[in-house]
């Protein structure tokens, strides 16, 4: 696949972010420009894989003899028999590389045992066991929190599962436990965690998956009813003998539930509502456009309620088109942009073929508004406008349309 320079120019502008702070727009200090990726984008993560698997793929082409590992942005290199001088080439070579690119790296060489994600590893006794950052917190859901019993009962599970995977036997695993065990308890559990041996079968052929419909009710403990039993009740109920059953049985419907917001939330999304609304009392906007020279209103496009007129003109021809709407300009417009360039919008419409005002019909037509009164004169030049209801046109003259 080929991109030109072009494309490439584009993606890149595109990734360029703004951040503000406190009203002000910050920069990079060292050259004055954009950030590439902001910490915490909605796609930052998929950005850091694939500028990942891009690295990985440049430094395997360069570095023969070596196993290369990474996962966003913590990298792993293993080199057997290497001494110092080829240790430290290889370094500057990496760092070459990712300064082709644009990237900087940190590396340190010549390690018999280091710290990668949640495990640490050592080269000298090859043994492996749990790794957590000096300052962890760890904390567990509570056994009393108003979630689904099933994932209460799994977490203690979870744990020793998790842990017996990052432990190269039984002893590191006892080593490791009691700091989970503590934080275990402290969010109400009893249950003490077992290490479970690894099983070296080998993997099954991936077997065909039914097609599985999944039914998400939220689960709250003030509820005493039993949603997921009356719910598949109801299906085979209403669908043992229907056409189709083959579709919705209680072997192709799943119940798995979905927790409720918890208190934090709660509070957050009230505070929002109270703070979005105490903010927007202020001076109402007029006009949502990205360039105020091209309003349709003058800088008004967002009042609501109004009566409008435009002037249309086709094939040397002038009409009045007058219409009403209670919703704003800006959507009334929109849609009449819409219904000019696609067929089947305008079939959704009452079309103003049979409806034409004439001449001894048109006057100065107001915007009504609660406390004010504005006239406004529209025009537009379009070849097919054909859009007026019969009730707009009775509302305007008070009596039956002229038919042309």
């Amino acid at each position: 696949m080929n991109i030109d320079q072009n494309k490439i120019a584009i993606i890149k502008h595109c990734r360029q972010s703004l951040l503000f702070h406190e009203g002000e727009a910050w920069i990079k200090n060292s050259n004055n420009t954009l950030f590439d990726v902001t910490m915490g984008s909605l796609d930052g993560a998929e950005i850091c894989e694939l500028v990942g698997i891009y690295m990985l793929h440049l430094l395997q082409n360069d570095i023969k003899d070596a196993d290369i590992g990474l996962y966003r942005d913590d990298g792993l290199v293993l080199i057997n028999n290497a001494n110092g001088p080829l240790l430290e080439r290889t370094k500057k070579k990496i760092i070459q590389i990712f300064k082709n690119e644009g990237l900087k790296i940190t590396i340190v060489t010549n390690l018999k045992s280091t710290d990668f994600l949640d495990v640490t590893l050592n080269l000298t006794n090859g043994k492996y066991y749990p790794y957590k950052k000096p300052n962890d917190n760890t904390v567990y859901v509570h056994s009393k929190s108003n979630h689904p019993p099933s994932v209460i009962k799994q977490i203690p599970h979870m744990v020793s599962e998790r842990i017996s995977k990052l432990s190269c036997n039984e002893e590191e695993f006892d080593k490791a436990k009691p700091f989970y065990e503590n934080r275990l308890r402290q969010s109400g559990y009893t249950e003490p965690l077992k290490y479970i041996e690894k099983s070296n079968r080998p993997k099954q052929k991936r077997k065909r998956y039914r097609n599985i419909l999944w039914y998400n009710p939220p689960y709250s403990k003030d509820v005493k009813t039993n949603i997921g039993r009356h719910f598949l009740s109801l299906v085979k109920k209403h669908f043992s003998q229907h056409r189709y059953q083959k579709i919705f049985n209680v072997n192709s419907i799943k119940i798995s539930y979905s927790c409720m917001p918890n208190m934090s939330n709660v509070i957050s999304n009230h505070n929002k509502v109270i703070l979005q609304s105490s903010q927007s009392q202020g001076s109402p906007r007029k006009c949502s456009c990205t360039t105020k020279n091209t309003c349709p209103l003058n800088g008004n496009c967002l009042e609501t309620s109004i009566v409008y007129e435009a002037t249309v003109t086709s094939n040397n021809n002038t009409y009045k088109y007058i219409g009403l709407t209670e919703n704003t300009f800006k959507q009334r417009y929109t849609n009449h942009m819409m219904s000019f360039k696609h067929k089947k919008i305008q079939q959704c419409h009452r079309t103003f073929k049979n409806y034409m005002v004439p001449q001894r019909f048109q006057q100065t037509v107001h915007h009504h508004m609660e406390n004010s009164t504005k006239s406004h004169t529209i025009q537009d030049r379009r070849e097919k406008v054909r859009f007026m209801s019969f009730r707009e046109i009775s509302y305007i003259n008070g009596q039956r349309p002229y038919y042309k």
